[in-house]
């Protein structure tokens, strides 16, 4: 038998996920999967910045960008200070960032912001930035990048001191920081930020060290993921700039211990006090991160509301809070938005402060409070109460939870979007035939959740029940017979656990089977419940080599978590070796294994009757 190239094995077994959640998945709504993702701020594609560092300029110039041959998260480890001060602070200086899209040439004002230009310079030279992206792009706003964690929280190890002189003109290029006073608050080492159009809320508050002298339109076209292929220095009139070299510090240190294994609360359920609009009752779910004083989420603000009030019926919308540090008054109008959702009309204010963004926005700090309680007074809310519980903690937790569970999902830049806990592009909402598209993905996800019970599990963690020094026999009766297995902490400790204690919760029960894909040999049973969770998710524990003979079982996931989802294989499946966390052996049943079917035509899927764990004797 031929076996099949490893893309299409993965690409396989990702379908399998995505019938197993939804049926079908909508031409125009990707949904990211372990195997195929579109780069979003917390998963550039691998592949692009391997590609963008094996044209390092090393080989182009014969120049030595020692950064550039490290992988980009060990990036985050080159430096404990900044670099010393070694360029001429009276010397213009160019810096070319050449990406896919075309260059962006920037003017460095070194006399204004030296020590940042110093750093900028050294950072580019020594190839720090190269391959690494775009993270963060706001249309009308801004594009960010040089983050070698491709998130927003990474740096070079380092900070830098403020240098706050020159104005957010239209391409002004400037670093960005942490919340907190901008005269004492450090820029980042790395990240910097491109302004599109002029910006004049962001002055007084981060350093500017330079303007875009060509290739605005190259900015203004930067989208989410785009890679910094790498950036070139070079004087005014051309000249070639020596580098620095790397500081006797910037030695990478060894790579840190990796973080225990641990199952948390899946960040994506809904929630009961969630904001919710469109149907309660529906099985698909968008849930939207976003910051009333983002002008990307109030752009996205209407087209979002014209597509629900189109498919309502079959989605349900969830809105959470993820005000970004930058934005000095995002914090107050979210607190004015659940002030107002307490006396209900959360989506009222909701709607009120995006569409009139421009103005409260452009007051001062000092004045945004009176500001609010006018919308409020709008909207005839009580406005005693509105101030009460404007000012409460319990409105502050409320936001705080939400922010909570953006950075568990890896939200970093809004609006972030998620179809049924799957991060979707913004732009994928924004096509003509969208709502089309939308409504048929809910209905066939409708259909394939028929079946399932509705009983939700919401655990935040499974309960301790297995010993690491000990063996457990799991029995998993099916429609087709018994299947025997052998689970071994030792090979994942984390997920045995998880599994054994699902099985004595009964949560395995009524799963069907999703696939069976006799080419690779193995099957995969899917969801037992519309939720699609038990509440958690662990990590992934790796065994390599396991799944080179028969009989393995496993959990399906993707390179950071197991979901409670089983793999029995029966056949040796090198393909999918390292990618899945192995929790045993199957020691009797694999003809039922190899017999086990998913739903076809008029015949339904083989399901999971129970699912039971012992200790061996």
């Amino acid at each position: 038998m031929n076996k099949r190239p490893l893309a299409a094995v993965a690409v396989s077994i990702a379908a399998a996920l995505v019938l197993s959640a939804c049926d079908a998945q909508p031409a125009n709504l990707p949904t990211s999967t372990p195997f195929s993702s579109t780069p979003t701020p917390g998963n550039v594609a691998a592949g692009q910045q391997q590609a963008a560092t094996a044209t390092s300029p090393a080989a182009q110039q014969g120049a030595a960008r020692p950064f550039a041959q490290l992988p980009a998260n060990q990036r985050s480890r080159v430096g404990s200070a900044p670099p010393p001060l070694t360029i001429d602070a009276s010397q213009k200086y160019i810096a070319t960032i050449k990406t896919a899209r075309g260059d962006i040439v920037v003017e460095l004002d070194a006399r204004s912001a030296p020590q940042t230009v110093n750093n900028f310079i050294y950072l580019a030279q020594n190839g720090f930035y190269d391959g690494l992206t775009f993270h963060r792009v706001e249309p009308g706003f801004v594009i960010q990048g040089g983050d070698p964690l491709g998130n927003g929280t990474g740096g070079p190890g380092y900070d830098i001191p403020p240098e706050i002189k020159l104005p957010h003109v239209d391409g002004a290029i400037a670093m960005a920081r942490q919340g907190g006073p901008p005269e004492s608050t450090p820029s980042s080492g790395s990240q910097f930020y491109i302004t599109i159009g002029a910006q004049p809320s962001l002055d007084n508050n981060y350093t500017v060290f330079g303007v875009t002298v060509r290739g605005k339109d190259v900015v203004r076209n930067i989208q989410i993921g785009d890679v910094i292929e790498r950036i070139d220095i070079t004087t005014a009139d051309g000249s070639v700039v020596a580098a620095a070299p790397p500081q006797a510090t910037a030695i990478p240190a060894p790579t840190a211990a990796p973080k225990p294994v641990t199952c948390e609360p899946f960040p994506l359920n809904v929630n009961a006090d969630d904001h919710l609009k469109g149907n309660p009752r529906a099985a698909t779910t968008i849930i939207e991160y976003g910051d009333f004083q983002c002008p990307a989420c109030a752009t996205f603000s209407p087209q979002m509301k014209t597509l629900m009030g189109t498919v309502s019926d079959t989605v349900r919308l969830v809105f959470r809070h993820f005000p970004l540090p930058q934005h000095d008054k995002a914090i107050p109008a979210a607190y004015a938005a659940e002030a107002a959702a307490l006396q209900g009309k959360f989506w009222e204010m909701h709607d009120l402060l995006y569409e009139k963004q421009g103005e409260w926005t452009s007051k001062p700090v000092a004045e945004i409070t009176a500001t609010l309680k006018t919308y409020a007074e709008q909207l005839k809310l009580d406005i005693a109460q509105f101030e009460r519980d404007f000012a409460s903690e319990a409105v502050a937790a409320r936001i705080q939870r939400d922010v909570q569970t953006g950075n568990a999902a890896g939200v970093s830049g809004t609006p972030s979007l998620f179809l049924d806990g799957n991060e979707i592009p913004a732009q994928a909402f924004q096509l003509p035939d969208t709502a089309e598209q939308l409504r048929n993905y809910a209905n066939r996800r409708a259909q394939s959740t028929a079946g399932l019970s509705t009983k939700t599990f919401d655990f935040a963690k499974p309960e301790q029940v297995t010993s690491k020094d000990a063996r457990y026999v799991m029995t998993v009766k099916t429609t087709r017979g018994e299947i025997v297995a052998e689970l071994d902490p030792a090979l994942a400790p984390v997920n045995v656990n998880s599994t054994v204690f699902l099985a004595q919760q009964g949560y395995f029960d009524g799963a069907p089977v999703v696939l069976n894909d006799q080419q690779i040999g193995a099957i995969l049973i899917g969801n037992p419940t519309v939720a699609g969770n038990p509440g958690f998710e662990c990590g992934v524990e790796l065994t390599p080599g396991a799944m080179s003979q028969p009989g393995v079982v496993a959990l399906f996931g993707n390179a950071n978590t197991s979901s409670a989802q089983f793999i029995f294989t029966y056949s040796p499946t090198l393909e999918l070796d390292g990618r899945f966390s192995v929790i045993g052996q199957i020691t009797s049943g694999l003809d039922v294994v190899k017999s086990l079917m998913a739903a076809q035509g008029d015949a339904k899927a083989d399901v999971i009757n129970s699912v039971t764990v012992e200790r061996k004797k």
